[in-house]
């Protein structure tokens, strides 16, 4: 894992260090920059594969190539073996070796041919390319300023250049409030500034700026009296993802923990994984009461695999201290939708842990949207479809965002296609913008990587081979094909019922504790601070104020700055979060105030 940030077309030494400041937590083991042509270039690395023999930036200078590069190229050796036959000589035994000769080799194609997560950015005589693997596992972004390309792995990175805006995107607040996540694959919460989408690539000659989606994700599909057959999937997947899981651990020598919640996705990581490793292995778990279902599960599976179990437990004096630094890092907001708020701050307690003893780690993402995981979601898609019209219903007719709504449950209603919609939209930005975002935010925050097996090349494009039956076959079971697979590995150590136990995910570790941080945000702002706040047409209670709050003051008004020993109850009690916008009025007088916040005016 790494930090990668720059400036295409200006040579400004002290930006782009800057920048990269910004960013270094997520790469502490190494920190470089540099200027290469006119361009401006950095790189602070978190080594895992990588060592002192692949700093980067990496150059080729006698073809004026040079690379950034933030992930993980697991087929890399089977890369080199090949391009070895034809000539080319590599020095060092690193993933990020094999980028610039198969670039050089395929051009723009060279992407399609690695299988991991990544985020790369190549500058090649006169143009900047920036790519991101198929999922969007790992974070890319990016300004552009007239002639110059502003890019890095996090948005703050980018707020460190003055001229870059801080100004909010209406159309992806709207989603956020919405779908709980930016229902888009290239917005973010800050006008202007832009992802790069899953699966695509972005040039850019400082003219011009293309995009070229390289891979795109298959759309589900309902069983059609097709030739496949249920018991072969079963035999197919097993193997796939024995041999995956295997890649996994051996790439990168250190010892890797598993995020283990005690539900079938974590506790058939930590099986495969001692099956694999014949040895003792290390699991993580969060709880804030020993009442929590997955706090019991978690420690019957590390009891029966004999795995060293480690169990955090998490107050509400914690969580409040701990959520300032999540919204930080998060760059966004976490708003009720189709996901549980509580999950991704849970995640990013349980990460700091980890990273005191791991550099790497495993999780579950991905398995869900693959194989057909949440249960109300996909078995009652109709009341789904409800939650979200009623909260797009205050959205004008003529909404984006509404059109999005409407597009996802057309009427009549219809059970069957409501599910193939959902499950097409889950794993596209439900996955990216919210649940792997989170991931990577929470974990890069303490220099931890967190790799997710599911979504591994072969895993991925088989989930994705196979119909909905085979996933969700009636309204009283989901992941009916990987359960069938875990059963044959969960026997041995007579955990067979964790098939067919309720899922609770991330959220549920947090539920005891949560109705006491919901009244502790409550009494800091009542309903009357709500009804007075400038955007309380899409803010609807405490909990959203505090998150959009939290967002505008470190990324708008601080511009991607964190204040040592800030405190929520400080922030209301002393009435800062309403200086912020007091402010803009006596900046702007007789200005639209909601405007002034969508425009970004009285930011620092």
């Amino acid at each position: 894992m790494c930090g990668i940030c720059g400036i295409y077309n200006e040579k400004n030494m002290k930006a782009v260090t800057a920048m990269l400041e910004s960013i270094r937590y997520r790469g502490p083991d190494s920190f470089r920059t540099m200027i290469f042509k006119n361009h401006s270039l950095g790189e602070c690395g978190l080594n895992i594969v990588s060592s002192k023999d692949d700093i980067l930036p990496l150059m080729d200078r006698e073809n004026e190539i040079a690379l950034l590069f933030n992930g993980e190229i697991y087929n890399y050796e089977e890369i080199k073996k090949n391009l070895s036959k034809e000539g080319y000589i590599f020095t060092s035994d690193t993933d990020s070796e094999v980028i610039i000769p198969l670039y050089r080799k395929y051009g723009n194609d060279f992407v399609k041919h690695l299988k991991g997560m990544f985020a790369i950015v190549i500058i090649d005589k006169e143009q900047i390319i920036l790519a991101r693997d198929k999922f969007g596992i790992k974070p890319l972004f990016y300004c552009r300023l007239n002639e110059k390309l502003i890019f890095g792995s996090e948005i703050k990175s980018l707020l460190q250049c003055p001229e870059v805006p801080a100004k909010l995107d209406q159309r992806s607040l709207e989603e956020l409030m919405v779908f709980g996540y930016i229902f888009s694959d290239e917005r973010t919460l800050l006008k202007d500034i832009y992802q790069v989408p899953p699966g695509c690539l972005i040039s850019f000659d400082g003219n011009s700026l293309s995009q070229q989606l390289y891979y795109q994700i298959p759309a589900p599909f309902y069983l059609n009296n097709g030739g496949l057959d249920y018991d072969e999937a079963i035999g197919q997947l097993s193997d796939i993802l024995i041999n995956t899981f295997e890649l996994f651990h051996k790439h990168g020598d250190f010892e890797k923990g598993i995020y283990l919640s005690g539900g079938v996705d974590s506790t058939l990581m930590a099986v495969l994984s001692r099956e694999i490793l014949e040895t003792c292995i290390q699991t993580y778990t969060l709880y804030d009461s020993e009442d929590t279902p997955d706090f019991s599960y978690a420690r019957k599976v590390a009891r029966a695999i004999g795995s060293e179990h480690h169990e955090f437990f998490v107050t509400v004096d914690e969580y409040l201290q701990e959520l300032p630094v999540f919204v930080y890092h998060y760059e966004n907001i976490v708003a009720g939708g189709v996901f549980d708020i509580q999950g991704a701050a849970a995640f990013q307690i349980l990460s700091k842990y980890i990273s005191r003893h791991h550099k790497v780690a495993f999780t579950g993402e991905g398995a869900d949207e693959l194989f057909g995981g949440y249960y109300w979601i996909y078995t009652h898609p109709l009341g789904l479809s409800d939650r979200i019209r009623e909260k797009a219903s205050w959205l004008s007719s003529q909404s984006k965002t509404r059109e999005v709504v409407e597009s996802i449950f057309p009427q009549p209603e219809d059970e069957k296609v409501y599910r193939k919609n959902l499950f097409e939209v889950l794993m596209k930005s439900g996955l990216a913008n919210y649940h792997l975002w989170s991931v990577d935010r929470s974990c890069s925050a303490f220099g931890l990587e967190t790799r997710p097996p599911y979504l591994y090349d072969d895993i991925a494009e088989f989930a994705l081979s196979i119909p909905i039956e085979f996933k969700v076959p009636n309204k009283t079971m989901t992941k009916r094909l990987l359960k069938d697979v875990a059963l044959q590995y969960l026997k041995k150590y007579n955990l067979s019922d964790i098939v067919s136990r309720k899922k609770y995910g991330m959220p549920a570790a947090l539920e005891h504790i949560a109705p006491h941080v919901r009244d502790t945000i409550d009494r800091l702002i009542p309903d009357e601070t709500i009804n007075r706040h400038p955007l309380n047409q899409y803010l609807k209670n405490a909990l959203d104020v505090l998150m959009f709050d939290l967002f505008y003051y470190f990324m708008i008004q601080k511009r991607g700055k964190f204040d040592i020993g800030f405190s929520i109850d400080e922030f209301y009690k002393g009435r800062i979060n309403e200086d912020l916008y007091d402010q803009q009025i006596s900046t702007h007088p007789g200005g639209n105030l909601y405007q002034n916040i969508l425009a970004g005016k009285g930011a620092c």
